[in-house]
């Protein structure tokens, strides 16, 4: 069983405070740094909140600002899902991308990084087979070296379900179309999906129920919505007895 990332975070903790106990004297302590992600600010700039919001699909960055020296390298992951980042993007800022996922109900994610120092040789290997990274610190190497407190961001991950009931007026409408527009003003129009088998790819629409009525279903992709902030629907029915119907309704999308 590969070590827990407590035993890691510990085991490299205790070598740090010995060697910077050695060489600083009592009150020496670590660096600092601070993990920064981008998904909760409307432009995409990063931002230092600890909880951040991110839709189903999207591509979250992070980066940790850290001490930059030969040598350092930064472990990010999610649930033991671990990346050697040991390059930085800009002095003293390593980054790293992930996609979440999420089904009708949100789910929470903790990211995490942890900057070490090579003692030796790195202590993580890289499988290419399985595209994964191993901790695997050799037998007679020293551990490599915790150089400043581990960093979290709790992104909540999340997905919107659109449905738009339509009267029905004289029978099913003769045109449906729908359109989101997020926060900054970029519109985009949804086309109607062919039919309820085929690629989900466009909107449904259901109906008539037993009322008479209908109802407009479409699951956005996070580049149809806002970032941060709002994302308007627009619903513009022509109804079967030749009225014409604009209905809208705001989405929060955090």
């Amino acid at each position: 069983m590969p070590p827990s990332r407590n035993s890691i975070r510990c085991a490299a903790g205790l070598a740090a405070i010995v060697i910077l106990g050695c060489a600083c004297g009592a009150g020496c302590s670590m660096g600092s740094a601070r993990l920064w992600a981008d998904t909760a600010q409307a432009d995409g700039s990063f931002s230092l909140q600890h909880r951040q919001w991110a839709y189903d699909g999207e591509p979250v960055t992070f980066e940790l600002e850290c001490a930059s020296a030969p040598g350092i390298y930064i472990v990010f992951g999610v649930a033991g899902d671990d990346t050697v980042v040991n390059t930085a993007k800009v002095e003293g800022r390593y980054r790293w991308t992930r996609v979440f996922h999420a089904g009708p109900k949100p789910q929470r994610f903790e990211v995490y990084a942890i900057p070490f120092v090579i003692r030796g040789k790195c202590d993580w290997i890289y499988d290419q087979n399985e595209d994964k990274w191993y901790h695997y610190p050799g037998g007679g190497e020293k551990p490599d070296v915790l150089i400043a407190p581990e960093q979290t961001i709790e992104i909540t991950c999340y997905r919107l379900d659109i449905r738009v009931p339509l009267a029905g007026r004289g029978g099913p409408p003769k045109h449906v179309a729908l359109s989101l527009t997020k926060a900054d003003g970029a519109r985009k129009e949804i086309l109607p999906r062919p039919k309820i088998g085929a690629e989900p790819l466009g909107f449904l629409l259901l109906g008539p129920n037993k009322a008479g009525g209908y109802e407009v279903a479409y699951v956005p992709r996070y580049d149809e919505v806002s970032r941060a902030g709002k994302t308007r629907v627009e619903v513009l029915v022509e109804h079967a007895d030749g009225s014409v119907e604009r209905l809208t309704q705001d989405l929060d999308t955090p």
